[in-house]
C-alpha cells in the first residue's frame, strides 16, 4: 500500500536572538493548510511575545517554494462547511500577528512564492530572495476577491499601478520584475541566500532591541496614523533605557555594545 504524504507542518528553530520558522510542506510546495496557518500564527505570536527573539526569519522547506499560497484543495472541501467560518478566523489571525508584530521579520524567498505566500512576505519587513524567484497573486484566475489589508500591502510594496498588473493579470513575476517593483530588498544566487540572510539578521540582533523595536513601529505608522501613539511611546522608551546608556559608553569607549533590550 502507498504510504500516504506527511501532512504540512511548521518548524520553529531558535539561534541565539535568531528564530527561523519554516514553512514545510515540500510535496505541495509549501502550500499551506489552514492547520498549518493556525500554527504559523500562533508561532509568530509565541517568538513576538518573547523578549529573547531579536528576529524572526521566515522561510519554506526544500528548494522548490517559499510558500505556493493556501492549500486549494482543502478549503474548497470546507467552503460552505461549518468549518469555514472558523478558516476565516484564522486567516485573519495569521495575518493579523503579522501586521502587529513588534519583532523585526524578515523573509527568505526561493523558488515560488504564490498568492497567500506573497502575501506572508508581503508581512515581513524585509525580504530577500533568490534569483530564481518567481511571484504572482493568482486571485483574479480563482474567482476569488483578494482581501482588502492584502491589497493595501502590496499598493504599499509596488505602488498602485503595478499592484494592478499584479492583481488584474495574475500572471507569474520574476526575481528580476520583483525587485523592480519593489517586491523584494534584494536578489542573491540561491545558494548565496541563506547565508546573506543569516548575516543581515545577526546584525539586525546585536543592535538595540527597543531601538530597533521603535524604528519597525516608526516605519509602520508612515502608513497608519493610527500606529502613531505606539511609535511615539517606543522612541520615548529608548530615552529612558539602559541600552542607551550602554550605546553611549560603548561609544565614547571605542568598544562594541552589550545591550540587553532594557
Amino acid at each position: 500500500m502507498k504510504e500516504a504524504p506527511a501532512a504540512g507542518r511548521v518548524q520553529v528553530e531558535t539561534d541565539g536572538a535568531v528564530s527561523w520558522v519554516t514553512i514545510d510542506n515540500p510535496a505541495k510546495r509549501n502550500a499551506l493548510s489552514v492547520s498549518m496557518m493556525n500554527e504559523l500564527g500562533a508561532s509568530l505570536a509565541r517568538l513576538d511575545a518573547d523578549p529573547a527573539v531579536h528576529v524572526i526569519v521566515l522561510r519554506g522547506a526544500g528548494t522548490d517554494a517559499f510558500a505556493a499560497g493556501a492549500d486549494i484543495s482543502e478549503f474548497e472541501a470546507q467552503r460552505g462547511s461549518a468549518d469555514a467560518g472558523q478558516s476565516d478566523r484564522i486567516v485573519t489571525s495569521l495575518f493579523g500577528a503579522l501586521a502587529t508584530a513588534v519583532t523585526p521579520v524578515i523573509a527568505m524567498i526561493h523558488g515560488y512564492c504564490i498568492g497567500g505566500g506573497m502575501a506572508i512576505a508581503l508581512g515581513a519587513d524585509i525580504r530577500i530572495a533568490a534569483d530564481n524567484s518567481r511571484f504572482a497573486i493568482p486571485a483574479a484566475r480563482l474567482g476569488v476577491g483578494y482581501p482588502l489589508p492584502l491589497a493595501h500591502a502590496l499598493v504599499g510594496a509596488a505602488g498602485p499601478g503595478m499592484a494592478a498588473e499584479i492583481l488584474f493579470t495574475g500572471r507569474m513575476l520574476s526575481a528580476d520584475e520583483a525587485l523592480r517593483a519593489g517586491l523584494v530588498n534584494r536578489l542573491l544566487p540561491a545558494d548565496e541566500l541563506e547565508g546573506a540572510t543569516r548575516e543581515l539578521a545577526a546584525v539586525i540582533a546585536a543592535n538595540a532591541p527597543l531601538s530597533v523595536r521603535a524604528a519597525k513601529a516608526s516605519i509602520g505608522a508612515f502608513a497608519s496614523a493610527e500606529r502613531r501613539p505606539v511609535a511615539e511611546s517606543f522612541i520615548a522608551d529608548c530615552g529612558k533605557s539602559a541600552d542607551a546608556r550602554e550605546g553611549q559608553r560603548a561609544f565614547m569607549e571605542k568598544r562594541r555594545p552589550s545591550f540587553t533590550g532594557a
